[in-house]
């Protein structure tokens, strides 16, 4: 297995949306589930943001990251996170964010913050494991299908 990280590449656009739009990962994202032709406004969106972890070119996992600018500089945001849901359980989610960690760390930043659900425990539990904190609580971040759902904000210094 050969795996490797790297910026994301128009061909990479159909299995982007698979994931993204998978039944287990949607609900967790800040968008419904879309159509391709939909979709293909947020994928222009976060395409110069978007770094694949793949295996060939079989997309693993996928990770939207923003750097911080002048005052916080030293500062990404993860903006999604999501594993390719026909490989779960692996440990490649693991592999993936530990990854992210040392590129980011590589490239000078000291502190990664993130945003998830607060009933999305199987991530809460996964960032914990990797010295995330919770920071505090955006109340009412999310309208998921009607019902407003609370986000912790989570931040690991490095």
């Amino acid at each position: 297995m050969q795996v490797r990280l790297e910026k994301a590449q128009e061909k990479d656009f159909d299995k982007t949306y698979e994931i993204l739009m998978h039944k287990d990962v949607n609900p967790f994202m800040n968008y419904p589930i879309l159509e391709k032709s939909e979709f293909r406004k947020i994928w222009t969106e976060i395409f110069l943001r978007l770094n694949l972890w793949k295996d060939g070119d079989e997309i693993i996992g996928l990770a939207v990251i923003t750097n911080g600018t002048y005052r916080i500089k030293h500062i990404a945001y993860i903006d999604k996170l999501a594993i390719n849901q026909d490989i779960r359980g692996k440990g490649f989610g693991t592999a993936f964010l530990s990854a992210i960690i040392d590129s980011l760390a590589h490239e000078g930043i000291n502190k990664i913050e993130l945003g998830v659900e607060v009933d999305n425990h199987r991530a809460i539990s996964f960032y914990k494991k990797f010295g995330f904190e919770i920071e505090g609580t955006r109340k009412k971040l999310l309208n998921r299908e009607g019902q407003f759902i609370d986000n912790y904000y989570m931040a690991k210094m490095l």
